[in-house]
């Protein structure tokens, strides 16, 4: 199927309109920027002529010449298209030149233009559909990639001008500064508070090395957006299966350990099914088969479309499969930058977990710090990155802080990349407890006084349905 706008079609089209855009144009040069900063492509004219009369505009406006009567005249000469498009013509276009402002009439065009394309592709479609040797299933395949590439086309042909953005920074912090709006927050203070949440099309990369907690902040931030804020997010898990991350969601919420769920061995259903009634209906969902990477693009965008997510964690980037590399630096390098145009795209946060390599074990004491050469293939990561965040356990080396306030609990959490906030020192991280556990995460030096997250039935017997409420926003994490 072509994905251009094309001109075959009988329906939706307005030829008065088009021929009133363009003699304003001729009678009133100026106007042709906003005409072409709308109109992008030829065949949103359905009459050819007309189209000749575009490119004539379209290439004088690229090339800083004047629009009148006479260049466009001499142009059509030059291009052999005199015949067609004569002098008179031209008088006749500026007769009816009675638009005093084009720009909501080249929408009204162009949304003509698009109805055309999507009546012929529907057409197309059935077409497709009652062919015995086409494969429903690749049918689909298709359709949902010419949808993404029909959204492609349109957006190409409505860019927006330095004011429009202009506009959209005026009024982000307005909206801001009256509560109105916030970034995309993580749940975790100190980021949000240093960040003032992601902005949409941002691509935050969270790495560390292995069982140093990368999947237990993942799911704080999931529990965070879907529960806290009830915000749809999308999850791509391609080391575990969609169960086996519930399980760490039902874990979280009862304080029953990962073995315990697991096992299924001490515990009560009843404090089970009481503590986990938030998990009913979360705007959750999970992808856990092992696609390869273009397959896993169009799931997002499906999420994106008709879920409304707004954010989708990844985990993890070097477990991502794709046949068109064979060198794993060749597949990182082309997936966090085309995650990063993916996340531009949609509007969304995409928080992508990564893997250190071996050698940051190598280094000794405090210098075990995570560092940007740490990640795998980190070059392309570090550039394409928004945010990047490291996480640090150093009870497991047997580290410990001047004022011995290091335990089996401390987690460091590093934000050595941020566009647009500072980011941390190496040896000056935020400072949090992570109960590995039931995966989650608490305020630092927190968890030793508790010995741990209390279970549910050491509540006052009226605190299930408190705890249970969801933060509002606006209101401040741990």
């Amino acid at each position: 199927m072509n994905y251009e706008l094309t001109t075959n079609h009988l329906v939706n089209v307005d030829e008065h309109l088009e021929a009133a855009i363009l003699g304003t144009i001729l009678s009133e040069p100026r106007q042709a920027g906003t005409m072409l900063n709308i109109i992008r492509k030829r065949s949103i004219f359905y009459s050819t002529r007309h189209q000749l009369v575009y490119d004539a505009i379209a290439e004088l406006y690229a090339q800083d010449k004047p629009i009148d009567l006479v260049i466009v005249n001499r142009w059509m000469r030059a291009h052999k298209a005199d015949q067609d498009i004569s002098t008179s013509y031209l008088l006749d276009l500026m007769g009816q030149s009675y638009l005093t402002t084009i720009e909501p009439h080249c929408l009204i065009l162009f949304q003509l233009a698009v109805k055309r394309y999507l009546g012929q592709y529907g057409r197309d479609l059935s077409r497709y559909a009652i062919d015995p040797a086409i494969d429903a299933f690749a049918l689909i395949s298709r359709l949902s990639t010419d949808i993404d590439a029909i959204m492609t086309n349109v957006t190409a042909m409505q860019r927006k001008t330095a004011n429009d953005y202009l506009r959209e920074s005026f009024q982000d912090i307005e909206d801001k500064k009256a509560g109105r709006k916030t970034g995309i927050t993580f749940g975790i203070k100190q980021l949000d508070e240093r960040t003032g949440g992601f902005s949409e099309g941002n691509l935050v990369v969270l790495a560390a090395g292995t069982g140093q907690g990368k999947t237990g902040v993942a799911t704080h931030v999931i529990r965070h957006r879907c529960i806290d804020l009830q915000s749809p997010t999308g999850v791509v898990t391609l080391e575990m299966t969609g169960k086996e991350y519930m399980d760490r969601f039902i874990a979280a919420e009862t304080s029953y350990s990962n073995s315990e769920i697991n096992k299924g061995i001490g515990v009560d259903e009843m404090v089970l099914f009481n503590r986990t009634r938030r998990l009913v209906d979360l705007p959750l969902y999970i992808h856990d088969k092992p696609d390869e990477f273009p397959q896993l693009v169009l799931i997002i965008r499906e999420w994106v479309r008709q879920h409304k997510v707004k954010v989708v964690v990844i985990d993890y980037l070097q477990k991502i499969k794709d046949s068109r590399f064979i060198k794993a630096l060749e597949r990182v390098t082309r997936h966090s930058g085309d995650l990063k145009d993916l996340a531009a795209e949609l509007g969304i946060v995409i928080l992508l977990l990564a893997q250190f390599n071996r050698d940051w074990e190598k280094r000794k004491e405090w210098d075990k710090r995570p560092m940007m050469s740490d990640l795998k293939e980190s070059s392309s990561i570090e550039q394409d990155a928004n945010a990047i965040l490291f996480l640090f356990r150093p009870d497991r080396f047997g580290l410990q802080y001047a004022d011995l306030t290091c335990d089996k609990y401390t987690m460091e959490l590093a934000g050595a990349k941020f566009r647009g906030a500072e980011p941390t020192d190496r040896d000056d991280p935020w400072l949090l407890d992570y109960d590995g556990a039931c995966n989650r995460l608490a305020p630092f030096n927190t968890l030793k006084l508790k010995a741990g997250f209390p279970r549910l039935e050491q509540f006052p017997k009226d605190a299930a349905k408190s705890f249970s409420e969801p933060i509002k926003e606006g209101e401040e994490g741990f």
